[in-house]
């Protein structure tokens, strides 16, 4: 069966987050590298801050460098989460969005007994056997299909019907 929908921003972050809650790795590097390195980095800098313009000791000049990278860390390490995923997103768009305000992407999902094919017209289109889904993960918004270990297809839940949603569950059910 063919299905076609469109993916919205909403979307791709609501996939993130299920990959997250999925893989306790992605979890805890995203708990270390967003919550505790940028946390660090800041407590870090204001001590030094604050002991810089009171009676310094002679230890405040030699973390002076440690304290800056701390707070330098703390503003770029989410900045650059924010850019890296705005980009990621992008690469999914065709090259006649990528300048428009339009930030949709038209899909067409096939399954068929053989593969599932995923289709971005214009674009690509992948065609992965059922024997190399690695994971399948769901939430009540979207389903993941992994064809890697930290790679997978995103598929909202308003893009099937409940019969193209038991047909996929039935795939993935099956021997692999």
């Amino acid at each position: 069966m063919r299905y076609e929908y469109t993916l919205t921003y909403r979307d791709y972050l609501d996939a993130e987050k299920l990959h997250r809650h999925n893989r306790w790795r992605a979890a805890l590097s995203y708990c270390v590298w967003i919550c505790v390195v940028p946390i660090l980095g800041l407590l870090t800098g204001l001590a030094w801050v604050a002991n810089s313009y009171s009676s310094p000791p002679e230890w405040v000049s030699n973390v002076a460098a440690f304290a800056g990278a701390g707070l330098w860390l703390a503003f770029f390490i989410p900045a650059m989460r924010i850019y890296g995923i705005r980009k990621c997103w992008k690469r999914l768009l065709p090259e006649s969005a990528k300048k428009s305000v339009r930030t949709d992407i038209s899909v067409a999902l096939e399954m068929t007994p053989e593969q599932i094919i995923s289709i971005l017209p214009g674009r690509s289109e992948g065609r992965f056997f059922w024997s190399v889904i690695v994971d399948y993960a769901e939430d009540g918004r979207l389903a993941l299909v992994y064809i890697k270990k930290k790679q997978f297809l995103f598929i909202p839940r308003r893009a099937m019907d409940e019969v193209g949603w038991a047909e996929l569950r039935s795939h993935l059910a099956g021997p692999r």
